[in-house]
């Protein structure tokens, strides 16, 4: 019986270090929320710029383990403001917008003139801070996003450009930990970004 005990405590001593080992993992942050397609025209997204000091542009975040090692997560792809620049035109298009990408304009009234090209809108953004930090707090962890992103809505029909702030802090705790679980997190934090920043 002790042996069958032993054996047990083994198995799962050695499932949990495998399930929670330090170094780099990826999660995939994606739009998944529906809309009803009640808008039309079409918008021009030139690529977000990843304005993060000394980071990875693929960095999102990291885990703290028992033994004070790290999980290092990155975005899949590995390109941070490519995913969010990528899910915008996700957005706009279930929302019945026609999306194309476009070059980096100008961030004045006069770069949207420019920059208009048949759009009846045109959106930029820049990533200022992006990081999620997960650290095992008792039989909980505790998950902390912090999110900081400007974006620029030019609005070519008013020849005039829109800036809009998005900074906070999100949090979430969870029972058991899951590279799915902060998936998750990340990307309905995302949504309800989008959401409240660009209301239509």
């Amino acid at each position: 019986m002790r042996n069958r005990l032993l054996l047990i405590f083994g198995m799962l001593l050695v499932l949990f270090i495998g399930c929670a080992t330090p170094g780099p993992k990826t999660i995939d942050i994606t739009y998944l929320s529906d809309h009803k397609k009640t808008q039309s025209g079409h918008i021009g997204i030139a690529s977000f710029e990843d304005k993060r000091k000394d980071m990875d542009k693929g960095y999102i975040g990291y885990r703290t383990l028992i033994n004070n090692s790290q999980e290092t997560y990155f975005v899949k792809g590995l390109d941070l403001a490519d995913t969010l620049t990528k899910i915008m035109g996700v957005y706009f298009e279930k929302n019945g917008f026609s999306i194309r990408s476009i070059n980096p304009w100008d961030l004045t009234p006069d770069g949207v003139v420019n920059a208009s090209n048949g759009f009846n809108q045109i959106i930029a953004g820049d990533i200022n801070t992006f990081e999620c930090r997960a650290k095992k707090n008792g039989a909980t962890t505790d998950m902390i996003l912090n999110i900081d992103l400007t974006l620029y809505l030019g609005l070519t029909n008013k020849k005039a450009l829109k800036t809009i702030p998005v900074s906070l802090t999100l949090e979430r705790t969870e029972f058991t930990f899951t590279p799915k679980k902060l998936e998750q997190f990340v990307n309905q934090s995302i949504e309800d970004v989008i959401k409240k920043a660009l209301i239509f």
